[in-house]
């Protein structure tokens, strides 16, 4: 007896000792991999016909048109890699940036629209407005505000780099990021509204409550910011890690989950409190960055890519369900389409595509830029006009109105 006990007690201790690195063994297969011919950093997009689009990194700088069976359907060539999220309009266009410095809108049938060209290398996703404005950041230090006709509305000038891919709120406020230490926010005819300062730099992508809360981390600073409308900090969270690119998305619930430089997943209560942490494996002897967002599905599960060259499969709980190898590290963010397939790029450069049992979780930004189309822009503000009563009517406090949608 009392040598039973000293196993379990020393399988207790062993278990304690490896805390979040202890790793189960469940895997995963595939639905299919579709191979490009360069590395990939780009998130997928879902459109409404379920067709996957996908950028094509260095040597390859082609933007992809997927089958939902993983058949191609067609390819449109830049100059350059494409490491940012393509964005889909509601006509379908595709929007998608270039390291050629162009911003591109490609049909629906993979014939350009037209180009635009900014001053320096788009890295970002395109944002898009309640007005079919679509919002893009450059290496040129400048956020653009492109029509739909690809005419320029307006540009913003930083203080240097813009790696974060623009936000727009209920209200039509651009929230993003740049390398001069701040998060920017304007208003829809590019003046600022307010600045916060969050050094070294932003290069995540903001997330949007349903309150208007502005969730974003700082790049080398290993902090997740909780930021009102009104500029004013609501609560900041200290990580072990630095954030770089990687990007908050949020639950139903209201919690935030963020990855971290040193391969960690955190799950953060809405006070800001720690509520759990998943910690990814170890790749030839060190912590692999994880750079993209997590994507939630509606029955829990957490998806993130590490830099591990893993894909995971993560519990509400913060327990792993099952990680899958892939040939290289997973920068991109996962997409999770409305039969629970869930898409994730990896630096191997093929588009991985696995089993799921349920589609995105119904919360205010479950996945990187928001949604499938990736808008990256929270629902718009239902506007209400009133035919009758009159402008000139009066009621007393405590009277009831009823409101008739026409």
């Amino acid at each position: 007896m009392k040598r039973q006990f000293r196993l379990v007690l020393l399988g207790a201790l062993l278990l304690l000792a490896t805390g979040n690195h202890a790793r189960a063994q469940a895997t995963t297969t595939n639905l299919w991999a579709f191979p490009t011919t360069g590395p990939l950093e780009s998130s997928p997009a879902v459109g409404a016909d379920g067709t996957i689009y996908l950028g094509g990194g260095g040597g390859d700088d082609r933007l992809y048109a997927l089958n939902p069976n993983g058949t191609q359907k067609w390819t449109f060539q830049t100059s350059s890699a494409i490491n940012g999220g393509p964005a889909i309009a509601q006509d379908g266009t595709v929007y998608v940036g270039s390291y050629d410095h162009n911003l591109y809108a490609v049909n629906p049938d993979g014939t350009k629209k037209w180009a635009f060209a900014a001053g320096g290398l788009i890295a970002t996703t395109p944002a898009l407005g309640p007005d079919g404005t679509i919002y893009v950041g450059s290496w040129d230090n400048r956020l653009y505000a492109i029509n739909p006709d690809g005419t320029q509305k307006w540009v913003f000038a930083t203080g240097n780099y813009i790696a974060s891919s623009p936000a727009v709120g209920s209200d039509g406020t651009i929230y993003f990021g740049s390398y001069d230490g701040n998060l920017y926010a304007l208003n829809p005819n590019g003046t600022k509204k307010w600045v916060y300062s969050i050094p070294p730099g932003v290069n995540s992508s903001p997330a949007i409550g349903a309150d208007g809360t502005i969730y974003v981390g700082a790049a080398n600073a290993g902090l997740v910011y909780a930021i009102r409308p009104d500029g004013t900090q609501r609560w900041a969270f200290q990580i072990d890690g630095p954030i770089g690119t990687a990007s908050p998305v949020i639950g139903p619930d209201g919690a935030i989950y963020i990855g971290d430089g040193n391969g960690s997943v955190y799950a953060l209560n809405p006070d800001g409190s720690q509520r759990w942490r998943f910690a990814t494996a170890w790749h030839n002897g060190a912590a692999g960055s994880i750079s993209g967002a997590p994507a939630l599905a509606a029955n829990g599960t957490v998806y993130v890519g590490g830099g591990d060259w893993n894909i995971y499969a993560i519990t509400g709980n913060g327990a792993q369900l099952w990680s899958y190898p892939t040939g290289s590290a997973v920068s991109a963010s996962p997409a999770i389409a409305p039969n629970g397939t869930v898409y994730v790029a990896s630096g191997d450069g093929k588009l991985y595509a696995f089993p799921g049992s349920a589609g995105l979780a119904a919360s205010p930004w479950p996945m990187f830029h928001r949604d499938l189309r990736h808008t990256g822009a929270a629902p718009s503000l239902p506007v209400v006009v009133l035919t009758s009563p009159t402008n000139a009517a009066s009621f007393a406090a405590g009277d009831s109105i009823g409101l008739t949608a026409a």
